[in-house]
């Protein structure tokens, strides 16, 4: 049995996307194949037929062996194996990583098939799938954190503190934890609300700022968290954010999706230091702890609509020393502000407002609580898994207009319409919102036969 990752073209002349198929060879009908897919029934392709997956043979291999490095689980491996595993596990994941960040169009189907085979693993919240109802009393073992704020706010090193937190205090606790209650089969496919979140991984992707003029980044976040990328349980990762305002890069759903794939059960997305207009990173995360550092503003900032509104927590870091008055000034001012915001989750009431310090570990204890009784509360009442859902959707619709500007940018003549287009909004013969009119007009027409 050989497993196949791709688009192959069954017996009709239609392309039929096949995220993780099993190919048989079968006895009865010479020269031919039977094709297995999850949720679907099987169908006769010839040699010839199977040879049209999407890219050369060596490409569907590359990601067959991605696929199988990140997914296989850790019951099946044995003890004195694992640390082995790990690491190639780790390996296989930076490389997944660099293949839904590149540009390429060779690495970027490549990237689709991977993605789509590893679905199951990252986005188990399949709601409606193969016609039953959708469970919103479920959700995915992993969490995914949002860290924003400013910059020079201490995010990385509070990140690392945090982290470090949550392996050696929590992630040790998971081989003590003794089974009291049997797992609701209802919930098969998640968690039972009634457990604690012991993750025992964890992953950080650090999301660094690119250069207008180059397009370079330094990368220079992981830099701040040596202890934690050191360690077996942890994997950090810097990503560029290439231009991509809001805090994110373009990317950053699929990185955190390969996490949660990898068997990561906290994947913690450090954004951009950003100001108040940056709020993307809601649509990537299931928390957002905003980040402020001691004399941040005052009250009356922390009522201002932008990021603050969106943030389910906010953190006032660097409360240690000489610093711990300005701290305790800012908590006061911000908790008097959250008052005034509208209440976004039912459940959750006003979001708090906790002093912590990175330098000291002051704080960790309650701002871990704070975190699982968040995700407690927002499970049980099913707004986790409609949030996952809100956030699959607006991820769609920003990859269609991305691959609306690539396409017409790689298009020879809707580039050279593009440039026309261009040399009349620079004489000022249309404004800007004309321009952009014609030329989806352009790219309609193009596409009808």
């Amino acid at each position: 049995m050989a497993r196949a990752i791709g688009y192959v073209r069954t017996l009709g002349k239609t392309l039929r996307v096949v995220p993780a198929a099993f190919v048989v060879r079968t006895p009865s009908y010479k020269g031919l194949f039977h094709l297995f897919s999850p949720g679907a029934s099987h169908s006769l392709v010839t040699p010839r037929q199977l040879s049209s997956f999407s890219g050369t043979e060596g490409m569907a291999s590359r990601t067959r062996l991605l696929v199988d490095s990140i997914s296989k689980p850790d019951e099946d491996i044995s003890p004195e194996l694992e640390s082995e595993n790990r690491m190639r596990r780790r390996l296989a994941l930076s490389r997944a990583i660099t293949l839904v960040e590149s540009r390429s169009p060779k690495h970027m189907k490549e990237a689709d098939l991977m993605l789509g085979t590893l679905l199951d693993r990252s986005f188990p919240l399949q709601a409606g799938r193969d016609g039953k109802e959708p469970n919103t009393k479920s959700y995915s073992s992993a969490f995914r954190l949002g860290i924003a704020g400013p910059p020079g706010a201490g995010k990385s090193s509070f990140i690392e503190t945090f982290g470090l937190f949550v392996l050696d205090k929590i992630g040790n606790q998971v081989a003590k934890v003794e089974e009291e209650e049997e797992i609701d089969q209802a919930n098969a496919d998640g968690i039972a609300c009634t457990e604690p979140f012991l993750p025992s991984k964890v992953a950080v992707v650090c999301i660094d700022p690119s250069s207008t003029i180059s397009g370079g980044s330094i990368l220079g976040d992981k830099t701040r968290m040596m202890e934690l990328s050191r360690h077996d349980r942890a994997f950090v990762r810097p990503s560029p954010s290439r231009g991509t305002l809001g805090g994110v890069s373009a990317y950053t759903n699929d990185v955190v999706s390969l996490c949660q794939a990898a068997g990561y059960e906290l994947v913690i997305v450090e954004t951009v230091g950003l100001g108040q207009s940056e709020v993307e990173i809601t649509e990537g995360v299931d928390m957002l702890i905003l980040i402020v550092s001691p004399g941040g503003g005052d009250e009356l900032q922390g009522v201002k609509k932008g990021i603050v509104e969106l943030a389910d927590m906010l953190v006032v870091n660097k409360a240690d020393g000489d610093l711990f008055p300005a701290a305790r000034r800012t908590a006061a001012d911000y908790k008097g502000a959250m008052h005034y915001l509208r209440q976004r989750i039912e459940g959750w009431g006003t979001p708090p407002v906790i002093m912590a310090s990175a330098k000291t570990g002051d704080g960790m204890d309650e701002l871990w609580a704070e975190i699982c009784r968040f995700r407690d509360i927002t499970t049980s009442n099913g707004q986790l898994a409609a949030k996952r859902r809100t956030q699959a959707r607006y991820w769609m619709w920003k990859h269609v207009r991305d691959m609306i500007v690539a396409q017409t940018k790689s298009d020879p003549a809707l580039r050279k319409k593009a440039e026309t287009i261009e040399h009349h909004l620079e004489q000022g013969l249309i404004p800007p919102r004309v321009a952009a009119s014609e030329l989806l007009e352009s790219i309609s027409s193009e596409r009808q036969p």
